[in-house]
């Protein structure tokens, strides 16, 4: 028997659209439920409960994993027949932020909201979900991953290091995040590194404490943090140049009381560490931490040196790129390249460590407010598009039409 049309090509955009357009109440309210219920990171069960439910509703997924990585879930559609397995990603952690009290789907959970998108991104998984049951592939698996704790770069990590997730034996990994400031809709993408690596450092500064009007008498951390500040800030740029090495930004001081007879003894400094690849990222720490003891010597200081929230670079292979470059040719949409990184990291990098894929960014509008401000909500109406998009990609890897 000859295969299908089904079987040779994806439908087209337009059978999608159609598809989703029947179902996009049903999964704006999915949206909508989860921001009404944001969960903070390493606490997600609530919203993958949701998730879940809301799934086992709509399509019979050949195999369900709770508890993925802590908190997260994976959902297996398999089309019966051998062939490649796609892993297409989600995140589903929050920020501790307060929302808008206007907002009709306004979060029930003060001090929590999704202000990066995080419940658009799962919502539109799930709309790939019933694409997939409504069009299996045509050979394969997928799997739809909600992953927990993107936001403190740990999520990816916990669900690799989980034993069954080696037993999901994904051979592709695909993603997408929505990009404040880009026209609406607009796709963006580009192969090798695509998100920067960053890094936490925390400076702990101890020397002692005097009397404000002889300061001579303690080591007071101050003349220190100031230098640290200047020279860390330049550092990109002594090295390089901010895209080629990488960005540092202060995040936070701390030292002494409101008391203006005390000289402190003790200060803090933390830092973000942003680069373009891993191994730049480990040369600007490196510096800093040379650099770090060199100052805090100077001043007679003790200095601790830590570091925290590890990212690793989102890197787009090759095959990737391809894979995105055909799913978006097939589906008409057009696309932008990227001229250099996106200024924020993502622990997706961590799936593209081990096997193939890549990463894009679907436009949120050029008025949507900044990710991770009050003001930000998720356009649903990206939710076609990001799935449409998610599944034809899925498609092709699994087809092998991607490759060279």
């Amino acid at each position: 028997m000859l295969p299908s049309t089904l079987e040779t090509q994806p439908p087209l955009f337009q059978t999608l659209e159609n598809e989703l357009s029947a179902r996009f109440d049903e999964v704006r309210e999915l949206r909508w439920d989860l921001h009404r219920h944001p969960c903070l990171s390493g606490d997600e069960k609530d919203s993958a409960d949701r998730i879940r439910r809301w799934l086992s509703e709509r399509v019979t997924p050949s195999e369900v994993v709770e508890g993925l990585g802590e908190t997260g879930l994976a959902v297996v559609f398999d089309s019966g027949r051998p062939g490649s397995t796609v892993l297409l990603r989600s995140e589903l952690d929050a920020l501790p932020l307060d929302d808008l009290p206007e907002m009709p789907h306004r979060s029930t959970r003060p001090g929590i909201a999704h202000k990066c998108g995080h419940d658009g991104h799962s919502a539109i998984i799930s709309a790939v979900g019933l694409l997939l049951e409504r069009f299996p592939l045509p050979t394969g698996r997928a799997v739809l991953l909600y992953q927990p704790a993107e936001e403190t770069g740990r999520g990816a990590r916990q669900v690799i290091a989980d034993p069954r997730f080696s037993d999901l034996r994904a051979d592709w990994a695909f993603g997408l995040h929505n990009v404040p400031g880009l026209p609406l809709g607009q796709i963006r993408y580009r192969t090798g590194p695509f998100c920067p690596a960053s890094e936490g450092i925390e400076i702990r500064l101890v020397g002692g404490p005097s009397h404000a009007g002889e300061p001579h008498n303690g080591r007071n951390p101050a003349r220190a943090m100031a230098q640290m500040i200047t020279s860390f800030c330049g550092l990109p740029t002594e090295l390089g140049g901010l895209n080629a090495v990488g960005l540092v930004t202060p995040t936070h001081l701390r030292m002494g009381e409101k008391d203006f007879g005390l000289s402190p003894g003790e200060g803090i400094a933390c830092f973000t560490v942003r680069a373009e690849t891993n191994e730049k990222l480990h040369h600007l720490v490196d510096t800093m931490k040379s650099r770090t003891c060199m100052i805090g010597s100077a001043y007679g200081l003790e200095v601790e040196f830590l570091r925290h929230d590890p990212f690793s670079a989102t890197l787009n292979s090759p095959e990737g790129t391809r894979v995105l470059d055909q799913a978006f040719q097939h589906l008409g949409f057009p696309t932008e390249s990227v001229d250099s990184v996106f200024p924020w990291s993502e622990d997706f990098g961590e799936f593209l460590s081990l096997m193939p894929g890549a990463f894009f960014a679907l436009g949120s509008g050029e008025d949507c407010p900044s990710l991770h401000t009050y003001e930000y909500d998720f356009p649903d109406s990206l939710i076609t598009r990001g799935a449409a998009a998610l599944y034809t990609a899925a498609w092709i890897a699994v087809s092998g039409q991607g490759k060279e």
